[in-house]
């Protein structure tokens, strides 16, 4: 009998380890989340998307860096410091492979200076990532060439 209890006594300990053990990988990512070196997190959002002013800028160069989208945008301004920039997009109604997200960047710039200045701003594009696909193609307002986001 002391033998079946010790056995018991054995199991459960090793269950419960493992248990605890596999637990805590698994809320690995909610303890340590993963941090984008992306500067801004993209938006999806449909009803902002038709509201963003795009005539504020030029944008001068697009760059992917992994799921980090580099954009550089030329406006007149004082100090390009002040300057927010937010990356917004829609998915696209067409039927296309791959799937089309329309973006528009808005840059907030409440300065009046006729000094002309330059910025880049990196966004995390996680949020345009679409279950069941690993490409999707991103067309920038303002950009001549359509980026393929692969993930």
């Amino acid at each position: 009998m002391k033998k079946s209890t010790y056995l018991f006594g054995l199991v459960l300990t090793l269950f419960t380890s493992v248990f605890f053990v596999a637990c805590d990988f698994m809320d690995d990512h909610i303890k340590h989340p993963i941090k984008s070196k992306c500067n801004e997190k993209a938006v999806l959002d449909h009803v902002a998307f038709p509201l963003v002013n795009t005539n504020n800028y030029g944008i001068t160069n697009v760059v992917l860096n992994g799921d980090c989208l580099e954009i550089t945008v030329s406006s007149s301004g004082c100090n390009p410091n002040n300057w927010d920039m937010n990356l917004i997009g829609v998915a696209s109604t067409t039927n296309i492979y791959p799937p089309l997200f329309h973006a528009k960047v808005e840059l907030i710039n409440n300065e009046a200076c006729q000094a002309v200045f330059q910025k880049t701003v990196s966004f995390d594009l996680t949020p345009f990532q679409m279950a069941g696909q690993n490409t999707v193609q991103i067309d920038i307002d303002g950009w001549n060439n359509n980026i393929m986001y692969q993930y």
